[in-house]
């Protein structure tokens, strides 16, 4: 690709007016697909200029960067730095946080925007557990509950590079009709990623499997009186299945036995803190069976509740 074409892109007023928004944006509100997309497009393109911080912002539409030579940093949520390197790209949902540090003359990236709807196709939809399909899933249904952000490495997938260059291409020598070949190349790159799906850093899947195990832990901590499996499944848009797969992996216990931990250790501190009567506590940490809770939580601290309410007044 011709130096003097991406210095000229680099400078591009259409560059020049969306680096403008993202500081008029920073630190106040999301980015709009309406000024960084021109009229009646689905998705858009411009190449980073060079020596210039992109602050922190969201935006509402997805955003992939593809890092085409040389690397840039990012930083998302305001903590985690990601290097990307040449051959790497990028997949940015809604309503991330990010930013990004200036690049170097030889370091060339190029932004994709994409409309939400741009992800209608069936092609994209359904396949619980593949991670870029619930994440495009995601997107197009506003959920925000899955990874922020999806890095995969192509220097070994040669067909997604040739896909990215020939968009890349159209934008640099500025091809008059090829909004709908664009779009059609985005949906093939897409599909192609599919496939590959396994090339996404390892660290980014666990971040993504991390993230639904906190969400919900904290769901049950918020909730542990009324929580349900199934209520979370529907919230987080998982299967029951995935869900208690990961629990076992990341806490060693199922959801059912992590909910039922919470709720004695609420029980055991509202015994030890509070006068209380031991049927109120049932009833409050989300047991109907009386005998059932009894059987539970001497299981769980060797005493009977009253015993254990008991033993805890008597350090003092």
């Amino acid at each position: 690709m011709k130096k003097e074409l991406l210095k000229l892109l680099r400078n591009s007023s259409y560059a020049a007016s969306i680096l403008q928004y993202y500081d008029k944006a920073c630190g106040e509100e999301a980015v709009e697909n309406n000024i960084v997309m021109r009229p009646g497009k689905l998705m858009d393109m411009y190449c980073q200029p060079c020596h210039i911080a992109i602050p922190e912002h969201s935006h509402n539409y997805v955003e992939l960067v593809y890092m085409y030579s040389g690397t840039t940093v990012h930083v998302i949520g305001g903590t985690r730095k990601l290097k990307l390197e040449t051959n790497d790209l990028l997949i940015l949902r809604e309503e991330t946080r990010h930013a990004i540090n200036p690049a170097g003359e030889e370091d060339i990236a190029f932004h994709f925007f994409l409309m939400p709807e741009f992800f209608s196709h069936p092609a994209f939809m359904g396949g619980n557990g593949n991670m870029l399909r619930q994440f495009i899933s995601a997107s197009l249904k506003g959920n925000t509950t899955v990874a922020e952000y999806l890095h995969f490495h192509l220097r070994e997938i040669l067909p997604a590079r040739n896909l990215l260059e020939n968009m890349i291409w159209s934008y640099v020598e500025e091809k008059e009709d090829r909004q709908e070949i664009n779009q059609a190349t985005m949906g093939i790159l897409f599909m192609e990623l599919l496939h590959d799906v396994d090339k996404v850093e390892y660290h980014d899947m666990l971040q993504y499997e991390e993230q639904i195990v906190l969400t919900a832990y904290q769901y049950l901590e918020k909730n542990y009186s009324s929580a349900t499996l199934e209520e979370f499944s529907g919230i987080s848009m998982q299967p029951p299945y995935y869900i208690s797969r990961l629990f076992k992996r990341y806490y060693k216990m199922t959801f059912t036995e992590c909910l039922q931990l919470i709720r004695l250790g609420r029980a055991a501190n509202d015994l030890s803190s509070t006068t209380k009567p031991v049927e109120e506590i049932i009833a409050e940490v989300g047991y109907e069976n009386s005998s059932y809770f009894h059987r539970l939580f001497k299981q769980r601290y060797g005493l009977t509740p009253k015993q254990f309410r008991d033993k805890s007044r008597s350090k003092f």
